[in-house]
């Protein structure tokens, strides 16, 4: 199992593509062809880390040569948390997952294991790196007090206290919070991941200049259907106008 310290050095600077695919989400590349496919292109492109879901963790790891960073999105009474409790975690260690991500805002949690508890667990039954996935500031700091291996900015607009409250895959998108990025960053001794709506390369890059680690991009590069939403939406409302 590759150390925490060592995975993220592999990734510093780098882009983690989201390879995210599931009834929920990118749907039509929710087959083991498509996701293959997905990461593989990625990889090519140089794509320093692939972020994917249980599923197809066990897949990727045999057909790229980069990390392997794995998630587990669990329903429950119409809300989402990411790899909520220790069953997750177990199925994605036992699936070859490099690292693990776990919902680590203040919402109400899927087990009864507060957060610093969940985490301790985690660090002591397995041996694997653990990342947070925050939506505000107090979370990040707390996650990190807990000893948290890095945090995400994945949820910063996706909780209902946080900037620019939306739905994943709204079009067009919210701007990324780059505040919080920069917050963090000079906050933290831990690694910033900034993930969220980072979706040309110019808001990774900026990201970067305020001090992340790593930028994770998604739905930009691996869903097709919101892509083309997108484009469609400014042909739309940006056409110009027709001369009388």
């Amino acid at each position: 199992m590759m150390k925490a310290k060592d995975l993220l050095a592999r990734i510093r600077g780098g882009l983690i593509v989201s390879c995210y695919a599931g009834p929920d989400y990118n749907a039509f590349f929710d087959s083991e062809c498509a996701m293959t496919a997905l990461a593989r292109s990625a990889a090519q492109g140089g794509a320093a880390a692939i972020r994917v879901n249980l599923k197809y963790v066990a897949l990727l790891k045999g057909v790229v040569q980069i990390p392997v960073i794995g998630i587990e999105k669990i329903y429950k009474h119409g809300e989402m948390r990411i790899t909520p409790t220790l069953r997750e975690v177990e199925a994605l260690v036992k699936s070859g997952a490099d690292a693990i991500v776990i919902d680590a805002t203040k919402r109400k949690r899927f087990d009864d294991l507060p957060l610093e508890k969940f985490i301790y667990e985690i660090k002591h039954r397995f041996e694997v790196p653990v990342f947070g996935d925050v939506s505000v500031y107090e979370e990040a700091i707390k996650a990190a007090q807990y000893g948290i291996d890095a945090v995400f900015t994945t949820l910063s607009g996706y909780t209902p206290y946080s900037p620019s409250f939306g739905r994943l895959g709204d079009v067009p998108p919210a701007e990324p919070d780059y505040e919080l990025v920069k917050r963090l960053s000079a906050a933290l001794s831990i690694p910033v991941i900034a993930e969220g709506r980072y979706n040309t390369p110019e808001k990774a890059a900026k990201a970067l200049h305020y001090g992340a680690h790593a930028v994770v991009v998604g739905t930009a590069i691996t869903n097709p259907e919101k892509i083309t939403a997108l484009f469609c939406h400014a042909l739309r409302t940006k056409r110009p106008r027709t001369e009388l």
